[in-house]
């Protein structure tokens, strides 16, 4: 197994792994690489449906995300018989995976079964490196406030995200309340949380006060030294680290041939990989 560092800010790139008789040992090792970079990139020369799955079990807790009836924990994201006329704007937003549940994702992952030519990456921004860089009396100002989420557009939306689609059936009104700043939960690591996305408020604070201060945190982390992109390659598994992590689809077109198609299976985790589970959780979840 190799990891080597991709083209831009941050991420890694794990190359010459066998996913199905991967040892713990190994595992450990993208593990580490990816709570230290953010996200990674493993070229898995080509999986079925049941081998990713069984490898995301390693390393959480899969979310039911469809009806399929034999892979509930596998959603297919398509330009080809999907319409993407709305689809497609879906995910094109800032945003933390879960944000609004009370029970937030550990880590998404992608798997390229099909992959454009051009365009259709996913774009990237490091949470962690940006509370590093705030001032020591903002860090004292915002390290015990907590945030009210709730699914739809952000208070705190960059110009051009487009709204996000809700799950069917879902209550707009439903809000879960997260830390401002986390500990992450398997490293400790302080970090911002989805300051944008379905941030709509902070607890205790009022609107435009909280609207300010949401604003000027999001303008802080989508600075060009927080951000990076990858573009998904065929057999790429791209997993990223929710807790230190917001990311963006970018908008692609509907299908017309071979050379412009995509379809990525998506398997959204909870809890800590099965390695790790022994040791205790630092993360706080506020009800």
């Amino acid at each position: 197994m190799q990891i080597d560092a991709l083209n831009g800010n941050f991420g890694r790139a794990v190359s010459e792994i066998d996913i199905p008789t991967l040892d713990d040992e190994k595992l450990l090792e993208i593990l580490t690489s990816l709570y230290a970079n953010r996200f990674v990139v493993i070229k898995s020369g080509g999986l079925n449906k049941a081998e990713y799955r069984n490898f995301a079990r390693r390393i959480g807790d899969p979310i039911p995300l469809s009806c399929d009836a034999d892979f509930p924990e596998i959603a297919h994201i398509s330009n080809l018989e999907t319409s993407t006329a709305k689809s497609r704007l879906g995910a094109a937003h800032w945003h933390t995976d879960q944000s609004f549940k009370q029970t937030v994702s550990s880590v998404t992952m992608l798997y390229s079964v099909q992959a454009p030519v051009a365009g259709g990456a996913t774009k990237f921004c490091d949470m962690a490196a940006a509370y590093d860089a705030l001032p020591e009396a903002t860090k004292t100002e915002i390290d015990e406030l907590v945030v009210e989420h709730r699914h739809g557009i952000s208070v705190s939306a960059p110009k051009g995200d487009h709204r996000p689609l809700p799950p069917p059936g879902w209550d707009p009104n439903y809000t879960a309340f997260h830390p401002l700043v986390r500990k992450h939960p398997e490293t400790g690591e302080k970090t911002l949380y989805a300051v944008t996305g379905t941030a709509q408020g902070i607890r205790g604070m009022g609107k435009k006060e909280a609207t300010r201060l949401l604003d000027s945190l999001t303008t802080h982390v989508l600075q060009p030294q927080f951000t990076t992109f990858y573009r998904h390659q065929v057999h790429d598994i791209v997993m990223w680290d929710n807790p230190t992590v917001m990311h963006s689809a970018t908008p692609i077109n509907q299908a017309t041939n071979s050379t412009d198609s995509r379809l990525l299976w998506r398997i959204s985790l909870r809890g800590s990989p099965s390695l790790l589970r022994a040791e205790p959780s630092v993360d706080a979840q506020v009800t």
